[in-house]
């Protein structure tokens, strides 16, 4: 967990506090259908990129006697399990079909409910018709990559000349490195850096041929990591999109201690618009089915906003309910009675978060939470809570 919270303070009730984040606001689709529709993350994820890979996974996922294995995930994007040579235009910008073929992912999961012993089964199913175009800073931050990289190109090529016997000497190697360069186009600045780099390690080796190779091997290694936040860049600006974007997902699970019967039932649709590069609306309509001593099923719609900004988010979002609870008792009479309850509730909250510096927010959460067919109590809550990030972000390679 990337994140933990230090210090909580609930400005209203302990009840609404609880019911509050029990039912945290979510419009939008869970990343993972089947964990979310178990309601955990699983202790182990297997995310096979082939179809060998599958079948040792499925295959590991029993134990010596055949019982499917507690507390396992499982993750597939079955178009990526194998090399697909598209266009860089067709990936980034694709149509409804593509859209939905490079998105289609499959989740599967396994839990043992910790109060009544059961083993439950979930799986799950995600995508999208419409993905809505890249970010503008993409095709910038791309360029200036691609020039970047051109000089460690140049230097492979180099490497191979020095192992040929053409080139003899280290400063006969950072000049012809220069004249590629220059020739392909490389801005001048960004070749100057280059030669402030060789600068400082030359002199570290000798002008015969191992050591020219690792001159320049090192210079590689050097041209390598100062790209590192120039491609962690283009590896965020890659998942961003802007415009309408519209997906789908669908998940269930199962009582298999039961005879596999069904425990809940979710299907969710998502309608997204980025109105511009910090704001964002999004439409959300969704329903669940709960089965267990009381049927329960809900239809939920609601629209949110969402502005965002280097030090703060903000978002308002309003959800309507209709919800049909089907209990069943006994009367005075020892007699099966059934109670069938049917409203209207809504839920409406605003929330926002300051970056207070890049390992600290504050976060508050205000509103009023969904009413509960079965007991009465304040449905308004108040949440205030700080993040702090413990660990360091994860190097991107791309």
């Amino acid at each position: 967990m990337r994140y933990f919270i230090i210090a909580l303070l609930a400005l209203s009730g302990l009840g609404s506090r609880a019911r509050a984040q029990d039912e945290l606001p979510k419009l939008t689709i869970p990343s993972s259908p089947a964990f979310s529709i178990l309601g955990f993350e699983p202790a182990s994820v297997m995310r096979p990129t082939s179809n060998k890979d599958l079948a040792a996974d499925v295959l590991n996922s029993f134990d010596k006697n055949g019982n499917l294995l507690m507390n396992l995930g499982l993750e597939v994007t079955p178009y990526w399990w194998k090399s697909r040579p598209l266009p860089r235009e067709e990936y980034l910008n694709p149509d409804v079909s593509q859209a939905f073929l490079q998105s289609f992912s499959l989740s599967a999961a396994t839990v043992k409910d910790s109060a009544s012993g059961d083993n439950k089964l979930g799986g799950g199913l995600r995508f999208k018709l419409i993905n809505g175009k890249p970010v503008p800073e993409l095709r910038a931050q791309e360029e200036k990559l691609l020039k970047q990289s051109n000089i460690i190109g140049a230097i492979g090529a180099t490497i191979g000349l020095v192992k040929s016997g053409r080139v003899t000497s280290r400063k006969e190697a950072m000049n012809l490195i220069d004249t590629t360069l220059s020739r392909g186009g490389t801005d001048r600045n960004i070749i100057n850096e280059l030669w402030a780099q060789a600068s400082q390690i030359i002199a570290d080796y000798q002008d015969d041929a191992p050591d020219i190779q690792q001159f320049l091997e090192k210079l590689n290694e050097l041209r390598e990591a100062s790209l590192g936040e120039l491609k962690q860049n283009v590896a965020v600006l890659n998942k961003q999109r802007r415009g309408f974007i519209l997906e789908f997902a669908g998940a269930a699970s199962f009582i298999t201690s039961r005879g596999n019967t069904t425990d809940r039932v979710g299907v969710w649709a998502n309608a997204s618009n980025y109105v511009s590069e910090t704001d964002l609306f999004t439409f959300t309509a969704r329903y669940m089915f709960q089965n267990g001593d009381t049927a329960q099923s809900n239809f939920d719609a609601g629209l949110s906003y969402q502005k965002t900004t280097d030090k703060f988010n903000v978002s308002i979002e309003a959800m309507v309910r209709w919800y049909r609870a089907e209990s069943r008792y006994l009367g005075s009479l020892d007699e099966n009675l059934k109670r069938i309850d049917r409203d209207v509730t809504y839920r409406i909250a605003a929330q926002g978060s300051y970056m207070v510096s890049p390992d600290l927010s504050i976060n508050l959460s205000i509103g009023k939470n969904f009413d509960n067919p079965y007991f009465s109590a304040n449905s308004f809550f108040s949440i205030l809570g700080f993040n702090f990030s413990i660990f360091n972000k994860e190097r991107v390679r791309l």
